[in-house]
C-alpha cells in the first residue's frame, strides 16, 4: 500500500472511528497509560468494544475498496457479517447496519445489504 493511501486510511479510521463512537452513544475508549501485562490481542474484549473494531474496519473497507466489487461480495466484509450473527444475530447486524446508514450514506448501506445477503437470516 502506498504511503498516501496508508494516511487516508489511518486518517478515516480516526474520523470515522470518532463519528461512530458518537453515534453509538459512547466515547471512544481511551488506551491505557500504563504497558499492559499482555498483549491487547491477547486479551478478551466485551461484544460493545469488538462491535465498535468491526465498525472501525467496515468504514475502511467502505473508504478503501467497497463492500463489493466486480469480483463479487468483498471476504472480509462477509466474515464481519458473520461474526457479528454469532454475537446476537440479526439484531446486531441490524444495529451494525443502521449505524453504516447514519454515517456512510444509503449507497453503502445498501452496498452492505448485499454483501451479508445469505449470513444467518440476513436477505439483501
Amino acid at each position: 500500500m502506498e504511503p498516501a493511501a496508508l494516511i487516508g486510511v489511518v486518517v478515516a479510521l480516526i474520523v470515522l472511528g470518532g463519528c461512530f463512537a458518537v453515534l453509538r452513544g459512547r466515547r471512544s475508549r481511551p488506551g491505557p497509560t500504563y504497558m499492559p501485562l499482555r498483549s491487547t490481542a491477547a486479551s478478551p474484549v466485551d461484544e460493545d468494544t469488538r462491535t465498535d473494531q468491526l465498525l472501525d474496519e467496515l468504514a475502511v473497507i467502505a473508504s478503501t475498496r467497497g463492500f463489493l466489487s466486480m469480483k463479487g461480495k468483498d471476504p472480509r466484509t462477509r466474515e464481519i457479517g458473520a461474526e457479528l450473527d454469532r454475537m446476537n444475530g440479526m439484531q446486531k447486524m441490524r444495529d451494525v447496519h443502521r449505524v453504516v446508514a447514519a454515517e456512510l450514506g444509503g449507497v453503502r448501506a445498501r452496498e452492505l445489504e448485499v454483501a451479508w445477503d445469505g449470513i444467518g437470516n440476513w436477505r439483501g
